[in-house]
């Protein structure tokens, strides 16, 4: 019976490491399902003998985690990193405060590093409730302030470098808090039969605290991204609803400003022309709900792919336009045969009901031969239809 309390509690922990995954590092979910489930089962097994008590067994634990986001998941080594350090920070802060609530309501001292040891449904149900709120709160901030940063991924790595800093601070509190109930209990001051009113104060005190801690965040993310965003915020001033990218005016400002700047600089600049195959066969087969998932689909495997550099824009229905700066021609050529071999792999999924693929022409620039956006963008559009037509051909065969 004790093996298999331990085996449950296992997976519980595993689980619940793996929804604080799926929300923080970015595009995870999409990932196919083998991996998932390869994750959850490396995860059961190693909290199985995970000992949180040890320093060695939390340096093995998310070490091999960044490993397996790095070559499992293929993410950055930058993203796998701040992906298991948020992670360790909010399951640690949710533990922290568990064991303070626990504290102050069952009279109880519970080790906040071996909570799933403990095998105590109610603070584990309690545990599992607070890092649940504390990712969703996390995911809230990230998803408000998103579509003001996502111009300029080197704004997001620095808004999310600053939540780890602000998280930091929050877990020092807690750890303090911690410490500081057991001195007291220690004195016999609380916990004690007639003080029941001094109890309840200090937990509304200490929860109001952590809620107004928690409150702070959002401000300090808010007053951070006002700053840091006003140079590029006026691209940013027409958003295009549906997929949350540039509109095509925005699009074409920022075009025209690289287009300065790498004629100034001497800077390599190379556009995408982006068509999105076979939308209206979707729309009339499925239906403009499917159409409009398909063309979320295509922005989304887009952008997966896309350096801190690039930025991509909605000239119109299902046309896109990838802007490539500091790139020639060849190397967004391969950056584009990524996001095909992408494409491939949505498609093997079977997750939707259409098949995801798109046309794309490119064209570097050339200050004396593009004189202005429009140029530049009718030569990749000529590009586009070229491909295109051979697509078509091929697909005749």
């Amino acid at each position: 019976m004790a093996v298999f309390l331990s085996l449950l509690f296992a997976v519980i922990s595993a689980l619940i490491s793996y929804y604080g995954l799926v929300i923080i590092a970015p595009k995870f979910n999409k990932q196919p399902r083998f991996k998932h489930v390869i994750t959850v089962v490396y995860l059961s097994a190693f909290m199985f003998y995970y000992d949180g008590t040890q320093l060695l067994h939390i340096l093995v634990l998310y070490g091999s985690i960044i490993l397996m986001l790095m070559m499992l998941y293929k993410l950055s080594s930058f993203i796998s990193a701040v992906t298991v350090v948020l992670l360790f920070l909010l399951q640690t802060i949710a533990s922290l405060i568990t064991v303070n609530i626990g504290f102050l309501t069952y009279n109880r001292i519970f080790d906040f590093r071996l909570l799933f040891l403990e095998q105590y449904f109610p603070i584990v149900g309690l545990y599992f409730v607070l890092f649940f709120f504390i990712l969703k709160f996390y995911q809230l901030i990230m998803k408000v302030f998103r579509n003001m940063v996502s111009i300029n991924k080197r704004v997001e790595r620095r808004l999310v470098i600053s939540n780890f800093l602000i998280f930091t601070a929050i877990l020092a509190y807690q750890r303090v808090t911690f410490s500081s109930l057991i001195e007291i209990a220690l004195t016999g001051v609380i916990n004690k039969p007639g003080t029941s009113n001094l109890n309840l104060y200090m937990l509304v005190t200490y929860l109001f605290i952590t809620v107004i801690s928690l409150t702070m965040v959002l401000l300090i993310n808010r007053n951070f991204i006002v700053d840091n965003n006003l140079e590029r915020y006026k691209y940013k001033a027409e958003i295009d609803q549906m997929t949350g990218v540039l509109s095509r005016e925005a699009g074409i400002s920022y075009l025209k400003a690289e287009m300065t700047r790498a004629s100034l600089q001497g800077l390599e600049l190379t556009i995408a022309y982006v068509d999105v195959n076979d939308l209206k066969v979707v729309n009339d087969r499925y239906g403009h709900k499917e159409g409009d998932k398909l063309i979320k689909v295509i922005v989304d495997t887009i952008q997966s792919n896309l350096r801190e550099f690039d930025v991509i824009a909605r000239l119109g229905g299902d046309e896109f336009m990838v802007i490539f700066s500091r790139c020639g021609v060849q190397q967004a050529k391969k950056v584009w045969q990524r996001i095909n071999d992408e494409f491939l792999q949505v498609n093997l999924q079977n997750v939707y009901r259409f098949s995801a693929s798109a046309s794309a022409g490119f064209s570097q620039y050339q200050p004396s031969k593009h004189r202005n956006p429009s140029e530049f963008l009718h030569e990749a559009d000529e590009a586009m239809y070229v491909i295109k037509k051979q697509t078509k051909e091929k697909s005749k065969y």
